[in-house]
């Protein structure tokens, strides 16, 4: 069995040290940081590799948002888990806009973050298998799960964009229910949160990103 890594950044060890734990006990290999910078350096430079990273938002130096965005902008897709101790459904929001997957809210019970956990890993740990043309010969999932090319121009999308943008266009011309996204992904978060997805989307997507109607009281919808 796939021995699974995570990295926890955080810079208050009393919950470094908890999350390390209770991680532990559920079977995954855990390495702390207390800062991004020793992450990024982790990563980027000594090419570790790491199958999620529970990110705390307020850090010394660079801030939790800055760090998942240097890894987005750099192509590294491991899921992100962002801790926050800020309430604001703003601040939830520059979160996930920094490409982060999910968030918790400070104070949280270790059951619901390794809940959390568990569904960041089913989620990408579903796409697995090769796409080729979907619903159009102009739209191409290709292999590396994580890259779409439409009419022979290859865009990036991280694997949570990749799914929704997948399954809005599988059910193309049909009104998918923001719940059903959010059941697709495996995740309890806000409804808001699909919002976010949505918009990275349609930014990612340039012209094509108009395709993506909102269904008001429903949902999306992908329109050719």
């Amino acid at each position: 069995m796939k021995e699974i890594k995570i990295a926890v950044v955080e810079d208050d060890m009393e919950i470094a040290n908890i999350l390390k734990l209770a991680l532990s006990r559920e079977g995954y290999k855990v390495r702390v940081f207390d800062t991004s910078e020793k992450l990024l350096n982790n990563i980027i430079e000594y090419q570790q590799n790491y199958d999620l990273i529970i990110l705390d938002v307020m850090l010394p130096g660079m801030e939790g948002r800055d760090a998942c965005k240097l890894l987005r902008d750099r192509k590294i897709d491991v899921p992100v888990l962002i801790l926050t101790a800020l309430s604001s459904e703003d601040d939830k929001v520059k979160g996930l806009d920094s490409g982060a997957d999910d968030y918790i809210t400070k104070p949280f019970s270790i059951k619901e973050l390794l809940a959390r956990v568990r569904a960041l890993l089913r989620r990408h740990g579903e796409v697995s298998v090769p796409s080729v043309g979907v619903a159009s010969g102009s739209i191409k999932f290709l292999d590396d799960f994580r890259t779409v090319e439409i009419n022979g121009k290859k865009i990036y999308l991280t694997k949570t964009e990749f799914i929704i943008f997948r399954m809005l266009v599988e059910n193309s011309g049909k009104a998918i229910r923001k719940d059903e996204l959010s059941m697709k992904l495996g995740s309890r978060g806000s409804v808001r949160a699909i919002d976010v997805h949505i918009k990275n989307l349609r930014e990612k997507l340039g012209d094509e990103g108009h395709k993506i109607k909102t269904v008001w009281g429903v949902g999306y919808k992908f329109e050719f």
